[in-house]
């Protein structure tokens, strides 16, 4: 029986995207990259990296969205364990996940016009921004 098993995190691009053409005779385009995932907390933390890969359609919008090296995305996809052969011969294994989508995740990263800040005032408060009703929110 082959069994799915669904992953669903966020995670920050490890390198620049390139899209490439298969050479199994199909010409498929696809997209094959690493995201660092951060586990753990305060001095426990420690990243871990799953190998991504997006093919068709999928691996071109991702291209063509500027996804690079530090972007941080959200992934869903198929988790699976690749056995691979390291360079002096010995056989290691590393989390590989088949994407159906992604998108970019919210980072705390805000990206203001020139000359705002987000500073906190005297009393420790960051100033909301209004809307045409005047409130913060709608």
């Amino acid at each position: 029986m082959n069994m799915i098993t669904p992953v669903s995190t966020f995670g920050r691009v490890t390198a620049d995207l390139e899209l490439k053409t298969s050479q199994n005779g199909k010409s498929t385009t696809y997209v094959q990259f690493s995201i660092a995932v951060d586990k753990g907390f305060g001095e426990k933390e420690h990243p871990i990296f799953l190998q991504c890969i997006l093919y068709g359609a999928d691996a071109e919008r991702i291209v063509n969205a500027k996804v690079k090296k530090g972007s941080c995305i959200f992934i869903v996809g198929n988790l699976d364990i690749s056995e691979f052969t390291r360079g002096d011969g010995s056989k290691d294994h590393m989390p590989r996940v088949t994407l159906y989508d992604w998108c970019f995740a919210p980072t705390n990263r805000s990206k203001k016009p020139e000359g705002e800040s987000d500073a906190p005032d005297e009393a420790g408060f960051v100033p909301a921004q209004s809307n045409e009703n005047g409130l913060p929110f709608n």
